[in-house]
């Protein structure tokens, strides 16, 4: 009698329970990553091709998987304001002697103007560039800038479907 009651017990608990699921899956085989100063590389080899993503429920988070992916899907979805965050750009040193650095990271694709403004606020120094939804490094010589203190103002005039962007940054100049 024992034997068939925990037969019983043991078939229910086993019906509402599941160990696998049988789904495609591929582990990685091979894979890495390397820094070099700022700049970091990943790699993996054997990885399944299915890429989807998921959203906590707020929208603070946002995991994804399948291939390495350095960027989200829809980056507007996170940032649709119209200045950029400080994961879509970066920018350094500050104080700087020779040069500036600006590192875009953003999906969005458009004009990129960039602009130097004197505390008198006389533009000393501007380019635009077409910028393609992939990372962007623009270094801007500043060596033969006088030392002070100036605005690097950045603006992203966005093709159609894509989110226009701007910011103002205070950089140094030394000696």
């Amino acid at each position: 009698m024992k034997n068939k009651i925990a037969i019983i017990i043991v078939s229910f608990i086993s019906i509402s329970c599941f160990s696998q699921s049988i789904t495609p899956a591929v582990i990685n085989i091979s894979g890495g990553s390397s820094q070099k100063g700022y700049y970091q590389f990943e790699w993996s080899v054997g990885e399944m091709s299915l890429i989807n993503e998921m959203e906590s429920k707020p929208n603070l988070f946002v995991l994804t998987n399948g291939f390495l992916q350095p960027y989200l899907l829809n980056p507007a979805l996170n940032n649709p304001n119209n200045q950029f965050n400080a994961d879509e750009i970066k920018i350094f040193p500050s104080p700087a002697s020779s040069y500036v650095e600006i590192n875009l990271f953003t999906h969005e694709q458009g004009r990129l103007r960039i602009a130097f403004y004197n505390a008198l606020g006389q533009k000393v120094y501007s380019t635009e560039l077409q910028t393609f939804g992939v990372d962007l490094i623009q270094k801007i010589p500043v060596s033969h800038l006088s030392s002070g203190t100036y605005v690097l103002h950045i603006e992203l005039e966005a093709d159609q479907n894509f989110v226009s962007k701007n910011g103002a940054y205070k950089i140094i100049k030394i000696q």
